[in-house]
């Protein structure tokens, strides 16, 4: 009969997330597992199995808990344009816990693909959903009159889902939240019907 377990699955997907966060996939070792779980060989293969299938598993629960963000931050209530900058700037904020290490998400993208079939099919699930929720946004941008009308909330959409990567890679360079903040200003001005012109980036 087998023993019943003594510890908090959740809770050890977390220390998980937060370890393979910081070192990548590869550079993790079954021994770095042991020692930040504190659980032994023989139980993390009982309750997770391999190292790749943990991994998954602790991927799996990161974007879960970003799909939750995304179904709840964007509603019909305030303005759009204003709860969808708020919702990235809620995301770049979450992503920070792990310092300069940058977006679990994102690392395992560039580190795995396209050769791992697994994270992959996560990797194009939560993109597909973003840039789902960031194409309704715009929409009802555009129909309360926020948006420009030179842009498309498809393209718009697309265009705030590759910002938001490519400010994340960035960040693992230079952390400095102002420049990151400054580049979700300078997308949301464009965004937006009848904003002012940008004013030139200091030097």
């Amino acid at each position: 009969m087998a023993r019943p377990r003594t510890f908090d699955e959740e809770a050890i997907l977390d220390r998980a997330i937060l370890l393979f966060w910081r070192k990548g996939y590869e550079a993790t070792a079954m021994s770095d597992l042991v020692e930040e779980l504190g659980l032994g060989r023989g139980s993390i293969y009982a309750a997770f199995g391999d190292k790749h299938q943990l991994f998954v598993r602790a991927l799996t629960r990161y974007l879960d808990r970003q799909d939750s963000l995304l179904a709840g931050a964007l509603d019909t209530d305030g303005p759009a344009l204003d709860q969808l900058r708020d919702l990235l700037g809620r995301l770049l904020t979450t992503d920070a816990v792990c310092g300069t290490a940058g977006c679990f998400s994102v690392n395992s993208i560039a580190e795995l693909l396209p050769h791992d079939e697994d994270v992959a099919r996560l990797a194009q699930r939560s993109l597909s959903h973003a840039q789902e929720s960031f194409t309704r946004q715009l929409e009802r941008a555009a129909r309360e009159g926020e948006l420009s009308a030179s842009i498309d909330p498809q393209s718009g959409a697309q265009l705030l889902l590759t910002l938001i990567q490519g400010v994340q890679i960035v960040r693992k360079v230079d952390p400095d939240p102002v420049r990151a903040t400054a580049c979700l200003d300078s997308a949301f001005a464009l965004l937006a019907r009848n904003s002012a012109p940008l004013e030139p980036a200091a030097r």
